[in-house]
């Protein structure tokens, strides 16, 4: 096995295709020695797995199956760490993350790319633009770039404190509003992986209590021109300040 440091944490495992490795080699990580073992994760699937995965789902290659499962499987283990995927693109920008989330198909990376376009690649850089992993360190949400970015290759191996997410749809003005907790709840259940086992259901509810108590969550109309950008930070960056 091969060790890889992904949000922060410690990842043993061995890609055998080229999607999650070519994905996962920024994360790459052999000489790092971890001071605590509960900060090292454990992932190992065995080629017969991967290989009844791919016949169950022809339309994908082992490649795929591998990186998509790999990927499913870290995401429960996170549960254990105070974390969860949540399915958006993320973007950082002046030390903060800010995370648009929404069904597959409504334009999430067309809006972070406007904030590269505006603010610039190298200062506006998005760390997942499908699955980024927010957890909780110390009483802070953190958003982590990971190699699991579903079909795009955009991701880094970055981790930011959270400012806000928000919820987008096409609107033909850009407009804001703050969601209750009750809504964004629902919100964010149907955008995250939701185990199966009781025991993981309700520790990911008792995460997400937490994380909707601290993280200001956002329902986000859009253009989708580099305005939207614009409006979208001018209005989310003044949040905690007086």
């Amino acid at each position: 096995m091969s060790l890889y440091r992904i949000a922060d944490l410690y990842v043993n495992m061995s890609p055998k295709y080229e999607h999650l490795k070519k994905y996962a080699e920024k994360y790459i990580c052999e000489d790092c020695v971890p001071n605590d073992i509960s900060d090292v994760i454990d992932i190992d699937i065995s080629d017969e797995f991967i290989e009844e995965r791919q016949k169950e789902n022809p339309h994908l290659s082992l490649s795929d199956c591998e990186y998509m499962w790999y990927g499913a499987i870290f995401a429960y283990k996170m549960l254990d760490r105070n974390g969860f995927m949540l399915h958006s693109s993320a973007v950082v920008y002046d030390g903060y993350a800010y995370l648009f989330s929404a069904d597959s198909g409504t334009g999430k990376s067309t809006h972070t790319s406007f904030w590269q376009q505006v603010f610039g690649k190298d200062e506006a850089v998005v760390i997942n633009d499908d699955k980024p992993i927010v957890r909780e360190v110390d009483g802070i949400f953190y958003a982590s770039g990971t190699p699991f970015s579903g079909k795009s290759d955009l991701n880094e191996d970055v981790t930011a404190p959270i400012k806000a997410v928000c919820f987008i749809y096409r609107s033909e003005i850009n407009e804001i509003k703050k969601i209750e907790p009750e809504e964004a709840l629902r919100l964010v259940l149907e955008q995250t992986v939701r185990p199966r086992q009781e025991g993981g259901a309700i520790h990911l509810l008792e995460i997400l209590d937490k994380f909707l108590t601290k993280v200001p969550i956002f329902s986000l109309g859009v253009t989708y021109s580099p305005e939207s950008a614009k409006f979208a930070y001018n209005y989310l960056s003044k949040i905690n300040k007086s």
